[in-house]
């Protein structure tokens, strides 16, 4: 009898582990991409990297002569990855693929505007085509890394941004260019949290509209605690109820397929 009972829980410790593996595959990352028409605006872009309605980042073009050119400029606590050359802050222009991470240069805040561009030689912008801007987003106390495709004329008199991207797992790297998981089935519908850790309600916000679906929150053994039915829209208010504080996990299904799944942190 011991022997059954040391096995059944060697049984049961292996299911637990699995479920987290499966949970964890899909939490390895969640990459939250907004594409948008291609748009050249008069002077001014306010980027609002993670769609919150709180603008990230201003890019801005003005001037004139040889001294047109356009300048990014962090709002709040955001940053963007460069270098400081000649006595001007100048933000990469980076190629499909690099990573953007904290360690790939140094990043600078709205104390110290970028130079995208100015006239046709300072800068790594002028002549740009589809380039990016590595980002990263302060929310909270939490750091969000992303990026934003651009091209820019030549002698820096118009910019375009195409559309941006940023990894919902806190400081986790994201690939220029990078739009979803690979083969991830739920890349077309991702989810952000907001709020994640929280502490009495959150927000959870996806790219596109959902129709008639299903929230379940899952403690870390997989085991189904709360659902929500009947949701659409694109935004999810989802207040704590009873759970003590640790670590969850929400799935979102729609027509039994599932849309994504994320790790949620509740705290006391």
């Amino acid at each position: 009898m011991k022997t059954k009972i040391i096995s059944l829980k060697k049984i049961a410790s292996s299911c637990c582990l699995l479920i987290l593996l499966v949970f964890n595959n899909n939490l390895s990352a969640q990459i939250i991409y907004t594409d948008i028409n291609d748009e050249t605006p008069n002077a001014t872009y306010p980027l609002d990297l993670n769609n919150d309605s709180i603008v990230d980042f201003i890019i801005q073009f003005g001037g004139s002569g040889s001294t047109i050119g356009v300048i990014c400029s962090p709002q709040n606590n955001n940053a963007y990855a460069g270098n400081f050359v000649g006595d001007v802050h100048l933000p990469w222009a980076l190629s499909a693929s690099n990573n953007i991470c904290d360690t790939l240069s140094t990043w600078y805040d709205g104390n110290n505007p970028g130079t995208m561009g100015m006239g046709t030689s300072i800068g790594y912008w002028p002549s740009a085509t589809n380039k990016y801007l590595a980002l990263k987003l302060m929310v909270g106390s939490n750091t969000y890394y992303g990026w934003a495709r651009f091209d820019l004329l030549a002698i820096s008199s118009s910019f375009t941004i195409k559309d941006y991207a940023y990894e919902s797992t806190s400081n986790a790297c994201i690939q220029a260019g990078k739009t979803n998981v690979g083969g991830n089935e739920n890349s077309d519908k991702q989810i952000a949290v907001f709020p994640n850790p929280f502490i009495s309600s959150t927000t959870i916000k996806t790219i596109n509209n959902l129709k008639n679906a299903t929230l379940t929150i899952y403690n870390s053994y997989g085991k189904a605690l709360k659902q929500m039915k009947n949701i659409s829209g694109k935004t999810i208010s989802l207040l704590r109820y009873n759970l003590p504080g640790g670590i969850y996990f929400i799935r979102i299904t729609e027509d039994n397929k599932m849309i994504a799944v994320e790790k949620l942190i509740v705290r006391d």
